[in-house]
């Protein structure tokens, strides 16, 4: 070719471009600041509206049927009397620490703490999620900006992140903890960020300041989980700083006006300095949490049910339990058509109890949304800030191969070599970290498919295309293999061939729901590519084609994200059955304490502890390690040893609810009340049964072991009634024989109980309930140890005549760790308004200069 005929043709092709720039001069747009919160806003409000003009409550199964509600009243009416945070909660399997044992979970979370301040529990466990449903979407904004995505493309990554299935699909459980962390991630690693991109006191302040609300929320795994990929940022970000790599970073010691011409040769130090300063702020986030992260600690690792189950001696049953939950192959593949696996929230036909997957059950999801992954993978479309994709995908790559648990070798090996994973389970939940990398992924995606059509690359242009168009193919024929049964047959082959007739049947008769759900999936992913054709060959404004993507994605994570919110009404559920009914009425005006053995549930309902009632047995997630093991409790299972007389006299059981319809006939036992069902079948009977008094005096005492104790207290050998079984001598001699006296209470409250004890002779106060170190007693006013008795409850020794007990609930690690924690605030507090003046006082002497905001207008960062 010669040289005019190139010349001719450059010339042409320049030509064309200009004509192309000049036509989509009327695309340019800038998103205004007013749309984020606007959009957010309104998405929330479309997903609660039922909650928000109702006086109803919010679906959640662990938070109704878990001790979730039951819980947050007692700190609310603890709160509305001015007593403050409880330290103990009495109301099922003994008693429990509050704090401690997280039986409140967010008790002192601010958004919680405020909520439960302000509004009635039911409506308050409501709000706090509604709250952080639209503050993910608003910090997800701020995250992809910080990382120098457009404004459109933090839009869209909000409105994604808002509505992902792997997020909302935690309403229905009522799993708000892990709600409040997805929520609080992206502000985390927006916060980080900006502390590597310029470091300054308040960015170490705000780093310090959303771990310790992160610690707060109480969801230790979701935390670990983050707060290790937070790390792994950091470290990364630490590497690029040092490597003068990054065009967002500016060297610290540099004057403002040379920062981007600073020579490279300063900035290993820079990066060393930096990530140091990040690992202080996180120490001072870790401290500043104290208050309920040291406490919980020290529990876990000593007294609860955890320190069983994660026992390194239980080998292959810890590691078992330590990797329950974890994702499949099903739920893989639900990653691309969410319904594939189906489900048991029961929002919508496809997710009512449909689930033929691998787990027990399964009320949550992890889609993260077709269109996000999509556009993920056209950011890889020769765009810029590889290494910051690279590691998006590494991380997400990370958090999914760890979320298939025992299915990969990868959970093993963190298992085996990581601190601290032995203490968690349900793995599967670390699948956000993969939403969260897709999601910003996504976003970098949009940006680059908006700079390539800005600018008319058309090589570029067609690169994307291709990739969308491989996509709609495969999407294609896994909907027609989908829809003619052979793919689901292929799957029982060889993927899941263990397989049983019964989940077998399910998925045949869930076959229709499976075949729509591929259905959408090809149509989702055909629409995407045709926006992306339309608006690259000018068949529609680039503004159109954008708000036409945020609309796909809405659309497809938001059909799968409504089926897991559902409304009740609160007093309805809340109302006292007649059974309850007869025993409120039976026991009212009595200042004697007693307990309820429920068997509802498998012994596990929790529900009549909303009236007052103290249960033998019940549900708690942390609760004591002994009192377990006393009842006979293993998991969620029957506790088998409250069908022991011995075991039922001593924990004061007075009541026994006995559930005819699931056990069969009531024991013979005096009849309190029966309820029935409409043709006339007994339903739940409720039995009177003659258990020890709750406070009681003993005289003679054996020393048994914990290896020995509970073998011993089931036995015949043992009398309750006359017999206190000690993990250690009494301080005092015995008298011996029956002890004759009285015992009178004198005040009972969660923290406090004060008894007027008479005694013919030297004896022990056995008091029935749960033995914890913070428990300190006084007899007429001197200090008395607390000993344990009956391996788990608590007895104290008292003199001859007349004396008053007085135990008290005070404990000196949660004083300090409070002491600790607020004087770390503080001062995070003072350091960030500090920084932020100092901030401010710079660019006011710098005239105030602001950096552009990126939109449509512009390429964005990612070019």
């Amino acid at each position: 070719m010669g040289r005019k005929d190139k010349q001719r043709r450059t010339a042409g092709a320049t030509s064309k471009s200009e004509r192309r720039v000049t036509s989509r001069a009327g695309d340019e747009w800038t998103v205004p600041r007013w749309l984020p919160a606007a959009l957010y806003g309104l998405l929330t409000f479309v997903l609660f509206r039922e909650f928000i003009f109702s006086d109803l409550m919010l679906f959640g199964s662990d938070t109704l049927f878990g001790g979730g509600y039951v819980a947050r009243e007692l700190y609310a009416e603890a709160l509305a009397s001015g007593g403050g945070v409880p330290g103990w909660a009495p109301h099922y399997l003994g008693g429990t620490p509050f704090l401690e044992a997280l039986t409140g979970g967010d008790s002192l979370y601010p958004p919680s703490l405020l909520l439960l301040l302000i509004t009635e529990p039911y409506r308050a466990l409501g709000w706090k999620l509604i709250l952080h449903v639209f503050l993910a979407g608003l910090f997800m904004f701020g995250w992809i900006r910080a990382i120098g995505g457009s404004r459109t493309a933090a839009l869209f990554a909000g409105a994604a992140y808002l509505l992902a299935p792997f997020f909302i699909g935690f309403i229905q459980p009522g799993h708000d903890g892990k709600i409040f962390v997805i929520t609080l991630a992206p502000l985390l690693f927006w916060a980080v960020e900006r502390h590597f991109q310029k470091p300054a006191p308040h960015t170490v302040a705000a780093i310090g300041l959303v771990i310790t609300g992160i610690i707060y929320t109480t969801h230790f795994q979701m935390a670990y989980f983050l707060f290790g990929g937070v790390g792994l940022f950091g470290i990364f970000r630490a590497i690029q700083v040092a490597r003068n790599a990054d065009p967002h970073t500016t060297v610290a010691s540099a004057p403002a006006d040379e920062a981007e011409t600073a020579k490279p040769r300063g900035m290993p130090r820079a990066g060393a300095l930096r990530f140091g300063l990040f690992l202080m702020a996180s120490i001072l986030g870790a401290t500043g949490a104290a208050y309920q992260l040291f406490p919980a600690a020290d529990y876990v690792t000593e007294y609860s049910r955890r320190v069983q189950t994660t026992d390194e001696n239980a080998g292959e049953t810890g590691r078992a339990w330590s990797s329950s939950y974890s994702m499949h192959p099903e739920e893989a593949m639900s990653l691309i058509v969410p319904e594939f696996p189906g489900n048991g929230a029961g929002g919508s036909a496809w997710a009512n109890n449909t689930y033929w997957g691998r787990n027990g059950l399964k009320n949550n999801h992890e889609y993260a949304g077709l269109v996000v992954l999509l556009l993920a993978a056209v950011s890889f479309a020769g765009a810029a800030r590889r290494p910051l994709r690279l590691f998006l995908v590494g991380l997400g790559l990370l958090s999914f191969t760890f979320s298939l648990g025992a299915n990969t070798p990868v959970w093993g090996f963190f298992y085996d070599v990581v601190p601290g994973i032995r203490l968690f389970r349900s793995v599967g939940m670390a699948i956000f970290l993969f939403g969260f990398s897709a999601i910003t992924l996504a976003a970098l995606g949009l940006d680059r498919v908006i700079a390539l059509i800005r600018a008319d690359d058309e090589r570029e242009l067609a690169r994307v295309q291709r990739i969308l168009l491989i996509a709609t193919g495969g999407a294609g024929v896994l909907a027609l293999l989908i829809v003619s049964g052979a793919f689901t047959s292929l799957w029982t082959t060889v993927v899941y061939r263990g397989i049983d007739a019964r989940r077998l049947q399910m998925l045949a008769a869930y076959q229709p729901f499976l075949a729509q759900g591929a259905f959408f999936t090809f149509v989702i992913t055909a629409a995407t590519t045709g926006t992306v054709w339309a608006v690259a060959n000018r068949k529609v404004a680039l503004r159109m084609g954008v708000v036409a993507l945020v609309a796909l994605a809405i659309v497809d994570s938001g059909r799968i994200a409504g089926s897991f919110i559902e409304t009740f009404s609160f007093h309805e559920w809340a109302a006292p059955d007649p059974n309850i009914q007869a025993l409120l009425d039976r026991e009212r005006g009595s200042d004697e304490p007693y307990r309820l053995y429920t068997l509802e549930s498998s012994g596990q309902a929790v529900t009549p502890a909303m009236h007052g009632i103290e249960l033998a047995a019940g549900h708690h997630p942390n609760d004591l390690s002994r009192y377990r093991e006393l009842i006979g409790m293993v998991g969620s299972g029957l506790a088998e040893n409250l069908f022991s007389p011995n075991v039922l006299a001593l924990l004061n059981v007075k009541y026994i609810l006995w559930p005819d319809i699931e056990r069969g006939p009531a024991p013979q036992l005096p009849v309190v009340s029966r309820t029935q069902l409409g043709q006339g079948q007994v339903y739940h009977t409720l039995l009177e049964y003659p258990g020890l008094p709750r406070a009681r005096l003993v005289a003679n005492a054996v020393v048994k072991s914990d290896a020995e104790a509970v073998e011993y207290i089931l036995s015949a050998a043992h009398d309750p009634a006359n017999e206190v079984v000690l993990a250690q001598d009494a301080p005092l001699t015995l008298g011996g024989g029956t002890a004759e006296g009285s015992v009178t209470w004198l005040e009972r409250s969660n923290d406090l109980l004060r008894l007027q004890v008479e005694s013919d002779r030297a004896a022990l106060l056995v008091v029935a309930d749960n033995w914890y170190p913070a428990w300190k007693a006084t007899v007429d006013g001197d200090d008395a140890e607390v000993l344990r008795a009956y391996h788990t409850l608590r007895a104290v020794a008292v003199p001859a005549g007349s004396s008053v007990v007085e135990m008290r609930y005070d404990s000196d690690l949660l004083a300090n760790s409070f002491r600790l924690s607020l004087f770390v605030l503080l001062s995070l507090l003072a350091l960030g308004g500090a920084g932020l003046w100092l901030e401010r006082k710079r660019r006011g002497a710098a005239g105030g200069r602001v950096e552009p905001d990126a939109d449509l207008a512009t390429t964005g960062a990612s070019e």
